[in-house]
C-alpha cells in the first residue's frame, strides 16, 4: 500500500489513522465532508483502499455513506473498510442497498483502535491475491502503454490516426486498429520480466484456491471468459444471436460466420449463420454419453457454447453444424429483396430469411481467439487454436 482514502466526519479520527499509516510509511488522503469526499473519488489521484464511516455526516443515516460506496462503484477497484460506531446497522443493511461487491468490504467496530485497523488492512492486502494481480496489471499497464503510444510517435512527422486509417480502410471498423494497438501492448507486457514474475507469483500462490463457490458463480465467470457484450450496431463474425421475426417470434439462435473482411469490403450480399440450441433441447435428444462428448469437444457434428446468458439464464448452447440459416440484406427503400450490400450491415435493417422478413438481435460475441477455433473447425479438421481449459469451471 502507498496511500489511502479516509472519509470520517470525527477529525480526532482522521488525524490519528493518518499518523498510523504515515509511521507506516503510507500516506492518507482525508475528508471530512461529502463535497471533499466525492471529489477525492473523482480526481486522479490514487489510492490503494478506503476507510469509510458508515454514518458519515449524518447522525443517524447511512445514506451519504452508500451514495459513496455507488460513486466508488465500477470507478475504483479497491477495497473498502467500514469503520464504524453503529455496526449492527450496517450488518443488518440490505446488500443490495450497498451497490458495491461484498466480497471488497469488511467492516470493523470502532472499538478496535486505529493501529489495529491498519495492520488488518496491511493484512489483507498481504493474503488477497485479486487485490495482488488488480496492482501489478494496474502499474503495469499504465506504464507500457504510454511506452507503445512514445515508440508509435518516433518518427515526428508521422499522424498515428493517419497510418490507421490507411491500413484499416475508412475507419469504421475499429477492431482490426485496436488490436493492432493492443498486441503492441500484450508484446510490450510480455518483454517486462517484472511483470512476468509478479503475475506467476501470484497466480502460482492462488494455485489451490477455488476459483467458485458454487455452479451459478462458475457459469458466470465462464461467461466472462469466453464472451463480450457490445452494443455496437453492426454485425460482426462470431457474434452469437437470436433471430427473430418482425413481430419479435423468436425463430431460433446462432452465430454468424460471414467472414469479417466480406462485411468490411461491403461486398457481401448473404449473411451466413450457424444455428445454436440449447444442449437440453428435446429435438435433439442427447443421450448422457452425448452430452459428455460435446462439453469435452469430442464431437463432429455439434460444438459447445457454454454459459451463455439468455434471459439472465445461463444456457449451454450447441452449434449444429450441418444447420446453416443464409440472410440477405432487405433494401426497403426499393423494396429489393437481394441487393448486394449497401454498406456494413447492420443490426437496425430488416433481413429476408426464408422468404420472410426477420430481424438479428445481439446476445454476445465468442471472444477471440476462440471464436477463430469455432470458423475454422467448420473449415477443417484441424483446429488452429485451443479450446481454453475452462472445463473444471464448468
Amino acid at each position: 500500500m502507498k496511500r489511502v482514502l479516509i472519509i470520517d466526519d470525527d477529525q480526532a479520527i482522521l488525524d490519528d489513522l493518518e499518523e498510523s499509516f504515515r509511521d507506516n510509511l503510507i500516506d492518507a488522503i482525508k475528508c471530512i465532508d461529502r463535497t471533499q469526499a466525492l471529489s477525492a473519488i473523482n480526481n486522479d489521484v490514487s489510492f490503494d483502499a478506503i476507510i469509510l464511516d458508515w454514518y458519515f455526516v449524518l447522525a443517524d443515516d447511512s445514506s451519504i455513506s452508500k451514495e459513496i460506496l455507488r460513486k466508488l462503484n465500477k470507478k475504483h477497484f479497491r477495497p473498502v473498510f467500514i469503520y464504524t460506531g453503529h455496526m449492527p446497522d450496517y450488518e443488518n443493511t440490505n446488500q443490495e442497498e450497498i451497490e458495491f461487491p461484498c466480497n471488497l468490504i469488511s467492516a470493523f467496530d470502532k472499538t478496535i483502535g486505529v493501529d489495529e485497523l491498519r495492520s488488518r488492512i496491511q493484512q489483507l492486502f498481504a493474503e488477497n491475491y485479486s487485490l495482488q494481480l488488480a496492482s501489478v496489471y494496474r502499474e503495469n499497464f499504465r506504464q507500457q502503454l504510454e511506452k507503445v503510444l512514445f515508440e508509435l510517435n518516433e518518427l515526428q512527422n508521422v499522424d498515428l490516426a493517419r497510418v490507421l486509417n490507411k491500413i484499416y480502410g475508412d475507419g469504421s471498423n475499429i477492431d482490426w486498429s485496436n488490436d493492432f494497438i493492443l498486441n503492441l501492448l500484450h508484446r510490450s507486457l510480455i518483454s517486462d520480466a517484472n511483470f512476468i514474475q509478479g503475475i506467476t507469483g501470484i497466480l502460482q500462490a492462488a494455485n489451490n484456491v477455488n476459483a467458485g463457490v458454487n455452479a451459478d458463480d462458475r457459469k458466470k465467470i465462464a461467461n466472462k471468459i469466453l464472451y463480450f457484450h457490445s452494443i455496437s450496431d453492426f454485425i460482426r463474425n462470431g457474434d452469437i444471436v437470436s433471430l427473430k421475426k418482425t413481430d419479435d417470434t423468436l425463430i431460433s439462435y446462432g452465430i454468424i460466420i460471414t467472414p469479417d473482411c466480406d462485411l468490411e469490403q461491403k461486398k457481401t450480399q448473404l449473411i451466413d449463420i450457424v444455428e445454436l440450441a440449447s444442449i437440453d433441447d428435446a429435438k435433439l435428444a442427447f443421450s448422457p454419453g452425448q452430452k459428455n462428448n460435446i462439453k469435452i469437444y469430442n464431437h463432429d457434428s455439434f460444438f459447445l457454447f457454454p454459459a451463455i446468458s439468455l434471459g439472465g439464464i445461463f444456457t449451454d448452447l450447441v452449434a449444429i453444424l450441418k444447420s446453416r440459416f443464409i440472410l440477405q440484406e432487405k433494401d426497403i427503400a426499393s423494396n429489393t429483396k437481394y441487393p448486394l450490400a449497401s454498406k456494413r450491415l447492420l443490426y437496425s435493417q430488416t433481413f429476408v430469411f426464408n422468404g420472410i422478413d426477420v430481424k438479428l438481435y445481439l446476445l454476445c460475441t465468442k471472444v477471440n481467439p476462440y471464436k477463430a477455433e469455432f470458423l475454422q473447425k467448420l473449415h477443417s479438421s484441424n483446429s488452429r487454436v485451443g479450446i481454453p481449459d475452462i472445463k473444471d469451471l464448468l
